[in-house]
């Protein structure tokens, strides 16, 4: 049976640790919107949104999703856009936008 050395134990936790880490050059921004309405295989659910970015958001809700999994999100005062999940983990939700979106 053979064993792991330190550098090889060390190796594997900085692998688990970039496997979550951020890897989006733009910058998120968070307070700009307080909801939004998620149509999820049909169902609308109102939502809290942690941030938002040009490309994506992560809100919060607990529901089994896949990922690549396309839904609708619609902001206050906006149209629906298409979006696909991006990960969920903790009762959060990364959605990647159909489109980029302009943030002014």
């Amino acid at each position: 049976m053979a064993f792991a050395t330190g550098a090889e134990v060390s190796a594997g936790i900085h692998a688990e640790h970039d496997l979550w880490a951020d890897r989006r050059g733009e910058e998120r921004c968070e307070g700009v919107l307080d909801s939004a309405l998620l149509h999820f295989r049909g169902k609308p659910h109102r939502v809290p949104v942690l941030n938002i970015s040009s490309r994506g958001a992560m809100i919060e809700i607990e529901l089994d999703t896949r990922l690549g999994e396309p839904v609708l999100i619609e902001f206050d005062q906006c149209s629906r856009m298409h979006a696909f999940v991006r990960w969920n983990r903790e009762g959060r939700i990364g959605l990647n936008f159909g489109h980029e979106l302009v943030l002014g």
